[in-house]
């Protein structure tokens, strides 16, 4: 027990491609309203459930090593524009399992992380190998001093849509007690620990997907979006926090591909307005 509670400190400090923090339990729902295409198609329509959980407490595998599994779940309601004429409704599942590997010796202020992350997104109609994806990253954290962190790597993921490949740089800082800033990949966020119960967050951050779907007129849906927001957090009993935001979300565009990666069709929509409501179980 005593060699893993300085990871259970870098865990929450690591960078990571996306919004996905080790350690957390979660249940989230958001919502977007219509947002209009801005080349005269259907407008789209989102309904987004978030299910995320540790599967375990860090594992240690060597004197310096360690591991920790986790899970994700996401379903998609979506309605807009098809691949071909008309309007495509459907839902759309991800299902991902990320592996957390950690190496950090003692009384060093490197660590060094490297996340591989198989998974399933798709339409569930047909399952084939062409719903399997894996995600990676591989990085390192320079704990510059007891309030700052620089962390850095390089991504493998679908955060904004197809894979790609994405160097990223980022940072921790506890300016005091009350507030934090942090830089993780495509997400950035500013926290203010109002009191013991309430907590309210600053967050800009990527969505989006990259899924398969059993189409006649094309074989992946790409969905771009960024949102910014405030949420609100208010703890209700032993760590569980009821958790509801708003926000706005911008630079919303929707991607049919083949599956050689021919462009079938693309379409972009004005900004609108996105709410959230979800729990949240705080970190071990």
């Amino acid at each position: 027990m005593k060699s893993t509670l300085p990871l259970l400190a870098v865990l929450t400090l690591m960078s990571h491609a996306d919004e996905l923090d080790f350690g957390v339990a979660r249940a989230q729902w958001y919502s977007y309203g219509d947002l209009e295409s801005q080349d005269g198609g259907d407008d789209l329509e989102l309904q987004l459930w978030r299910l995320q959980s540790p599967l375990s407490k860090p594992i240690q595998l060597a004197d310096s090593l360690y591991f920790m599994p986790a899970m994700r779940y996401e379903l998609m309601d979506y309605q807009g524009p098809a691949a071909g004429k008309g309007v495509f409704e459907d839902e759309l599942h991800m299902i991902e399992l990320p592996l957390l590997f950690v190496y950090q010796e003692s009384n060093s202020p490197w660590s060094y992380n490297a996340r591989i992350s198989p998974g399933l997104s798709s339409d569930m109609h047909s399952v084939s190998g062409d719903d399997v994806f894996i995600d990676a990253r591989l990085g390192a954290t320079y704990q510059v001093n007891d309030k700052l962190n620089i962390n850095f790597g390089v991504a493998y993921t679908r955060a904004i849509g197809e894979p790609q490949v994405f160097p990223y740089l980022g940072f921790v800082y506890e300016m005091n007690d009350q507030w934090q800033f942090a830089l993780r990949g495509f997400s950035f966020e500013a926290r203010c620990q109002v009191s013991d119960a309430w907590i309210v967050r600053f967050i800009g951050e990527a969505g989006g997907g990259y899924w398969n779907i059993d189409t006649p007129d094309s074989d992946y849906l790409t969905l771009q979006t960024y949102r910014a927001g405030v949420t609100v957090e208010r703890e209700l009993k032993g760590n569980l926090w009821l958790v509801a935001g708003a926000g706005y979300a911008m630079a919303n565009q929707v991607r049919w591909v083949s599956d050689s990666g021919k462009k079938l069709h693309r379409e972009d929509f004005d900004g609108g307005a996105y709410f959230t409501v979800g729990l949240r179980l705080g970190d071990w």
